[in-house]
């Protein structure tokens, strides 16, 4: 391992604190200067004075120094110093999850609170974390979907950034208004899990349209699934024809299905921000319905599947995920990580001693002390 690698910051961007120090010494030297200043100005005996005008600037000088010591020591200590790297060998048997999660308007019915998407959303760093805790690697990838898909974020371990990129997602994620189901599946298909895909003429795609191949020479176990979240509402793009390409790569399906059949209104604001019921052209309150069937059919046309049926109900996107996809067995990984020792507590009691005699410190000196001062400044 090399020397540069035997030691790192855990937080870097806190360094930025160092800048701190040399401001505190400008701000300590402009405030000397300006109060010298006001003395001239005003007049005072230089006689009688000039002992304790040194060891006023002295003390000030001293506080500044204490200061500027401790923002560096305490700059240090958030950046999170880390040293003396450990290797270790690990084996795992991870997954590849690729979340198809609909943000189309429908999305933002109120049949579930606060709504359908934003309510996915909270499920879905939940199940981001019930795959952290997991422990084995699994990689989770997000395609956004409406009337086309979206790749969010590719198929990654790095949970934290996956959270990241989950919470700016909303109904305006996907450009184009609807609800392509078929599209979103064959994008996570293809674009995040990798499985091949070629037009095929006897599916009538439309322009631009790409359908997965509903055959795949090698049948190795892909060891991905795809979990589609979603009120059904498909605009013919095919659902089942994507669903049935993925058991052909054997790629999982699993589906959750929001809102409620009887169908509920989608309220959205306008141009001034007030909220109003999306209407059809003909001016009818649009009902945004809940399609199980879509959903049970392209579960049922996957080699492995489950469908967690929500509607209007409370959920748990966590406990679905281990009752169903952490079953599963997964591709054998060997890896290695490298764990550091947190160095930082010697930087954070140095920097919170130096800013307690910073505090401790006093700039007047005391009445005995000045006596002496001046005592001493007569005899010389």
């Amino acid at each position: 391992m090399s020397p540069e690698d035997s030691f790192r910051w855990g937080e870097p961007l806190w360094l930025w604190l160092l800048w701190a120090a040399p401001a505190a010494i400008g701000l300590f030297a402009w405030g000397i200067a300006a109060r010298s200043s006001r003395l001239r100005r005003f007049g005072y005996d230089a006689a009688r004075s000039a002992a304790w005008l040194r060891t006023l600037r002295l003390r000030r000088w001293q506080k500044a120094f204490l200061f500027a010591v401790a923002m560096v020591f305490l700059s240090f200590a958030a950046a999170q110093p880390r040293a003396n790297p450990q290797k270790t060998k690990f084996k795992a048997t991870a997954r590849d999850l690729a979340i198809v999660l609909d943000v189309s308007k429908s999305m933002l019915a109120e049949d579930i609170q606060p709504s359908r998407l934003e309510r996915s959303k909270l499920e879905l760093e939940d199940l981001c974390d019930a795959v952290k805790a997991k422990g084995s690697g699994d990689r989770l990838g997000l395609v956004v979907f409406a009337g086309n898909a979206v790749i969010k974020c590719p198929m990654t371990s790095n949970y934290s950034y996956f959270k990241r990129v989950l919470r700016t997602v909303d109904y305006r994620s996907a450009s184009q208004g609807g609800t392509r189901i078929g599209d979103g599946v064959r994008k996570a298909l293809s674009e995040l899990l990798g499985a091949r895909a070629q037009v095929q003429e006897d599916e009538a795609p439309k322009a631009g349209e790409t359908v997965l191949a509903s055959e795949r020479k090698a049948k190795a176990e892909s060891y991905a699934d795809v979990l589609i979240v979603t009120d059904g509402e498909d605009m013919d793009s095919f659902p089942l024809k994507a669903a049935q390409a993925a058991a052909a790569a054997d790629v999982g399906i699993y589906a959750v299905g929001l809102g409620s059949p009887a169908g509920s209104p989608i309220p959205i604001r306008n141009a001034n921000g007030a909220v109003e019921l999306l209407k059809s052209r003909d001016g009818q309150v649009v009902q945004s319905k809940l399609d199980e069937k879509t959903l049970l059919d392209m579960v049922n046309a996957s080699p492995r599947g489950g469908y967690l049926p929500v509607g209007t109900s409370d959920f748990d996107l966590a406990d679905f995920f281990h009752k169903t996809i952490a079953q599963e067995s997964g591709r054998e990984i060997e890896d290695e990580e490298i764990a550091y020792t947190e160095i930082f507590q010697p930087f954070l009691l140095a920097g919170l001693a130096f800013y307690a005699a910073y505090l401790a410190l006093s700039e007047r000196p005391r009445q005995g002390q000045l006596e002496r001062l001046e005592r001493s400044e007569a005899t010389a």
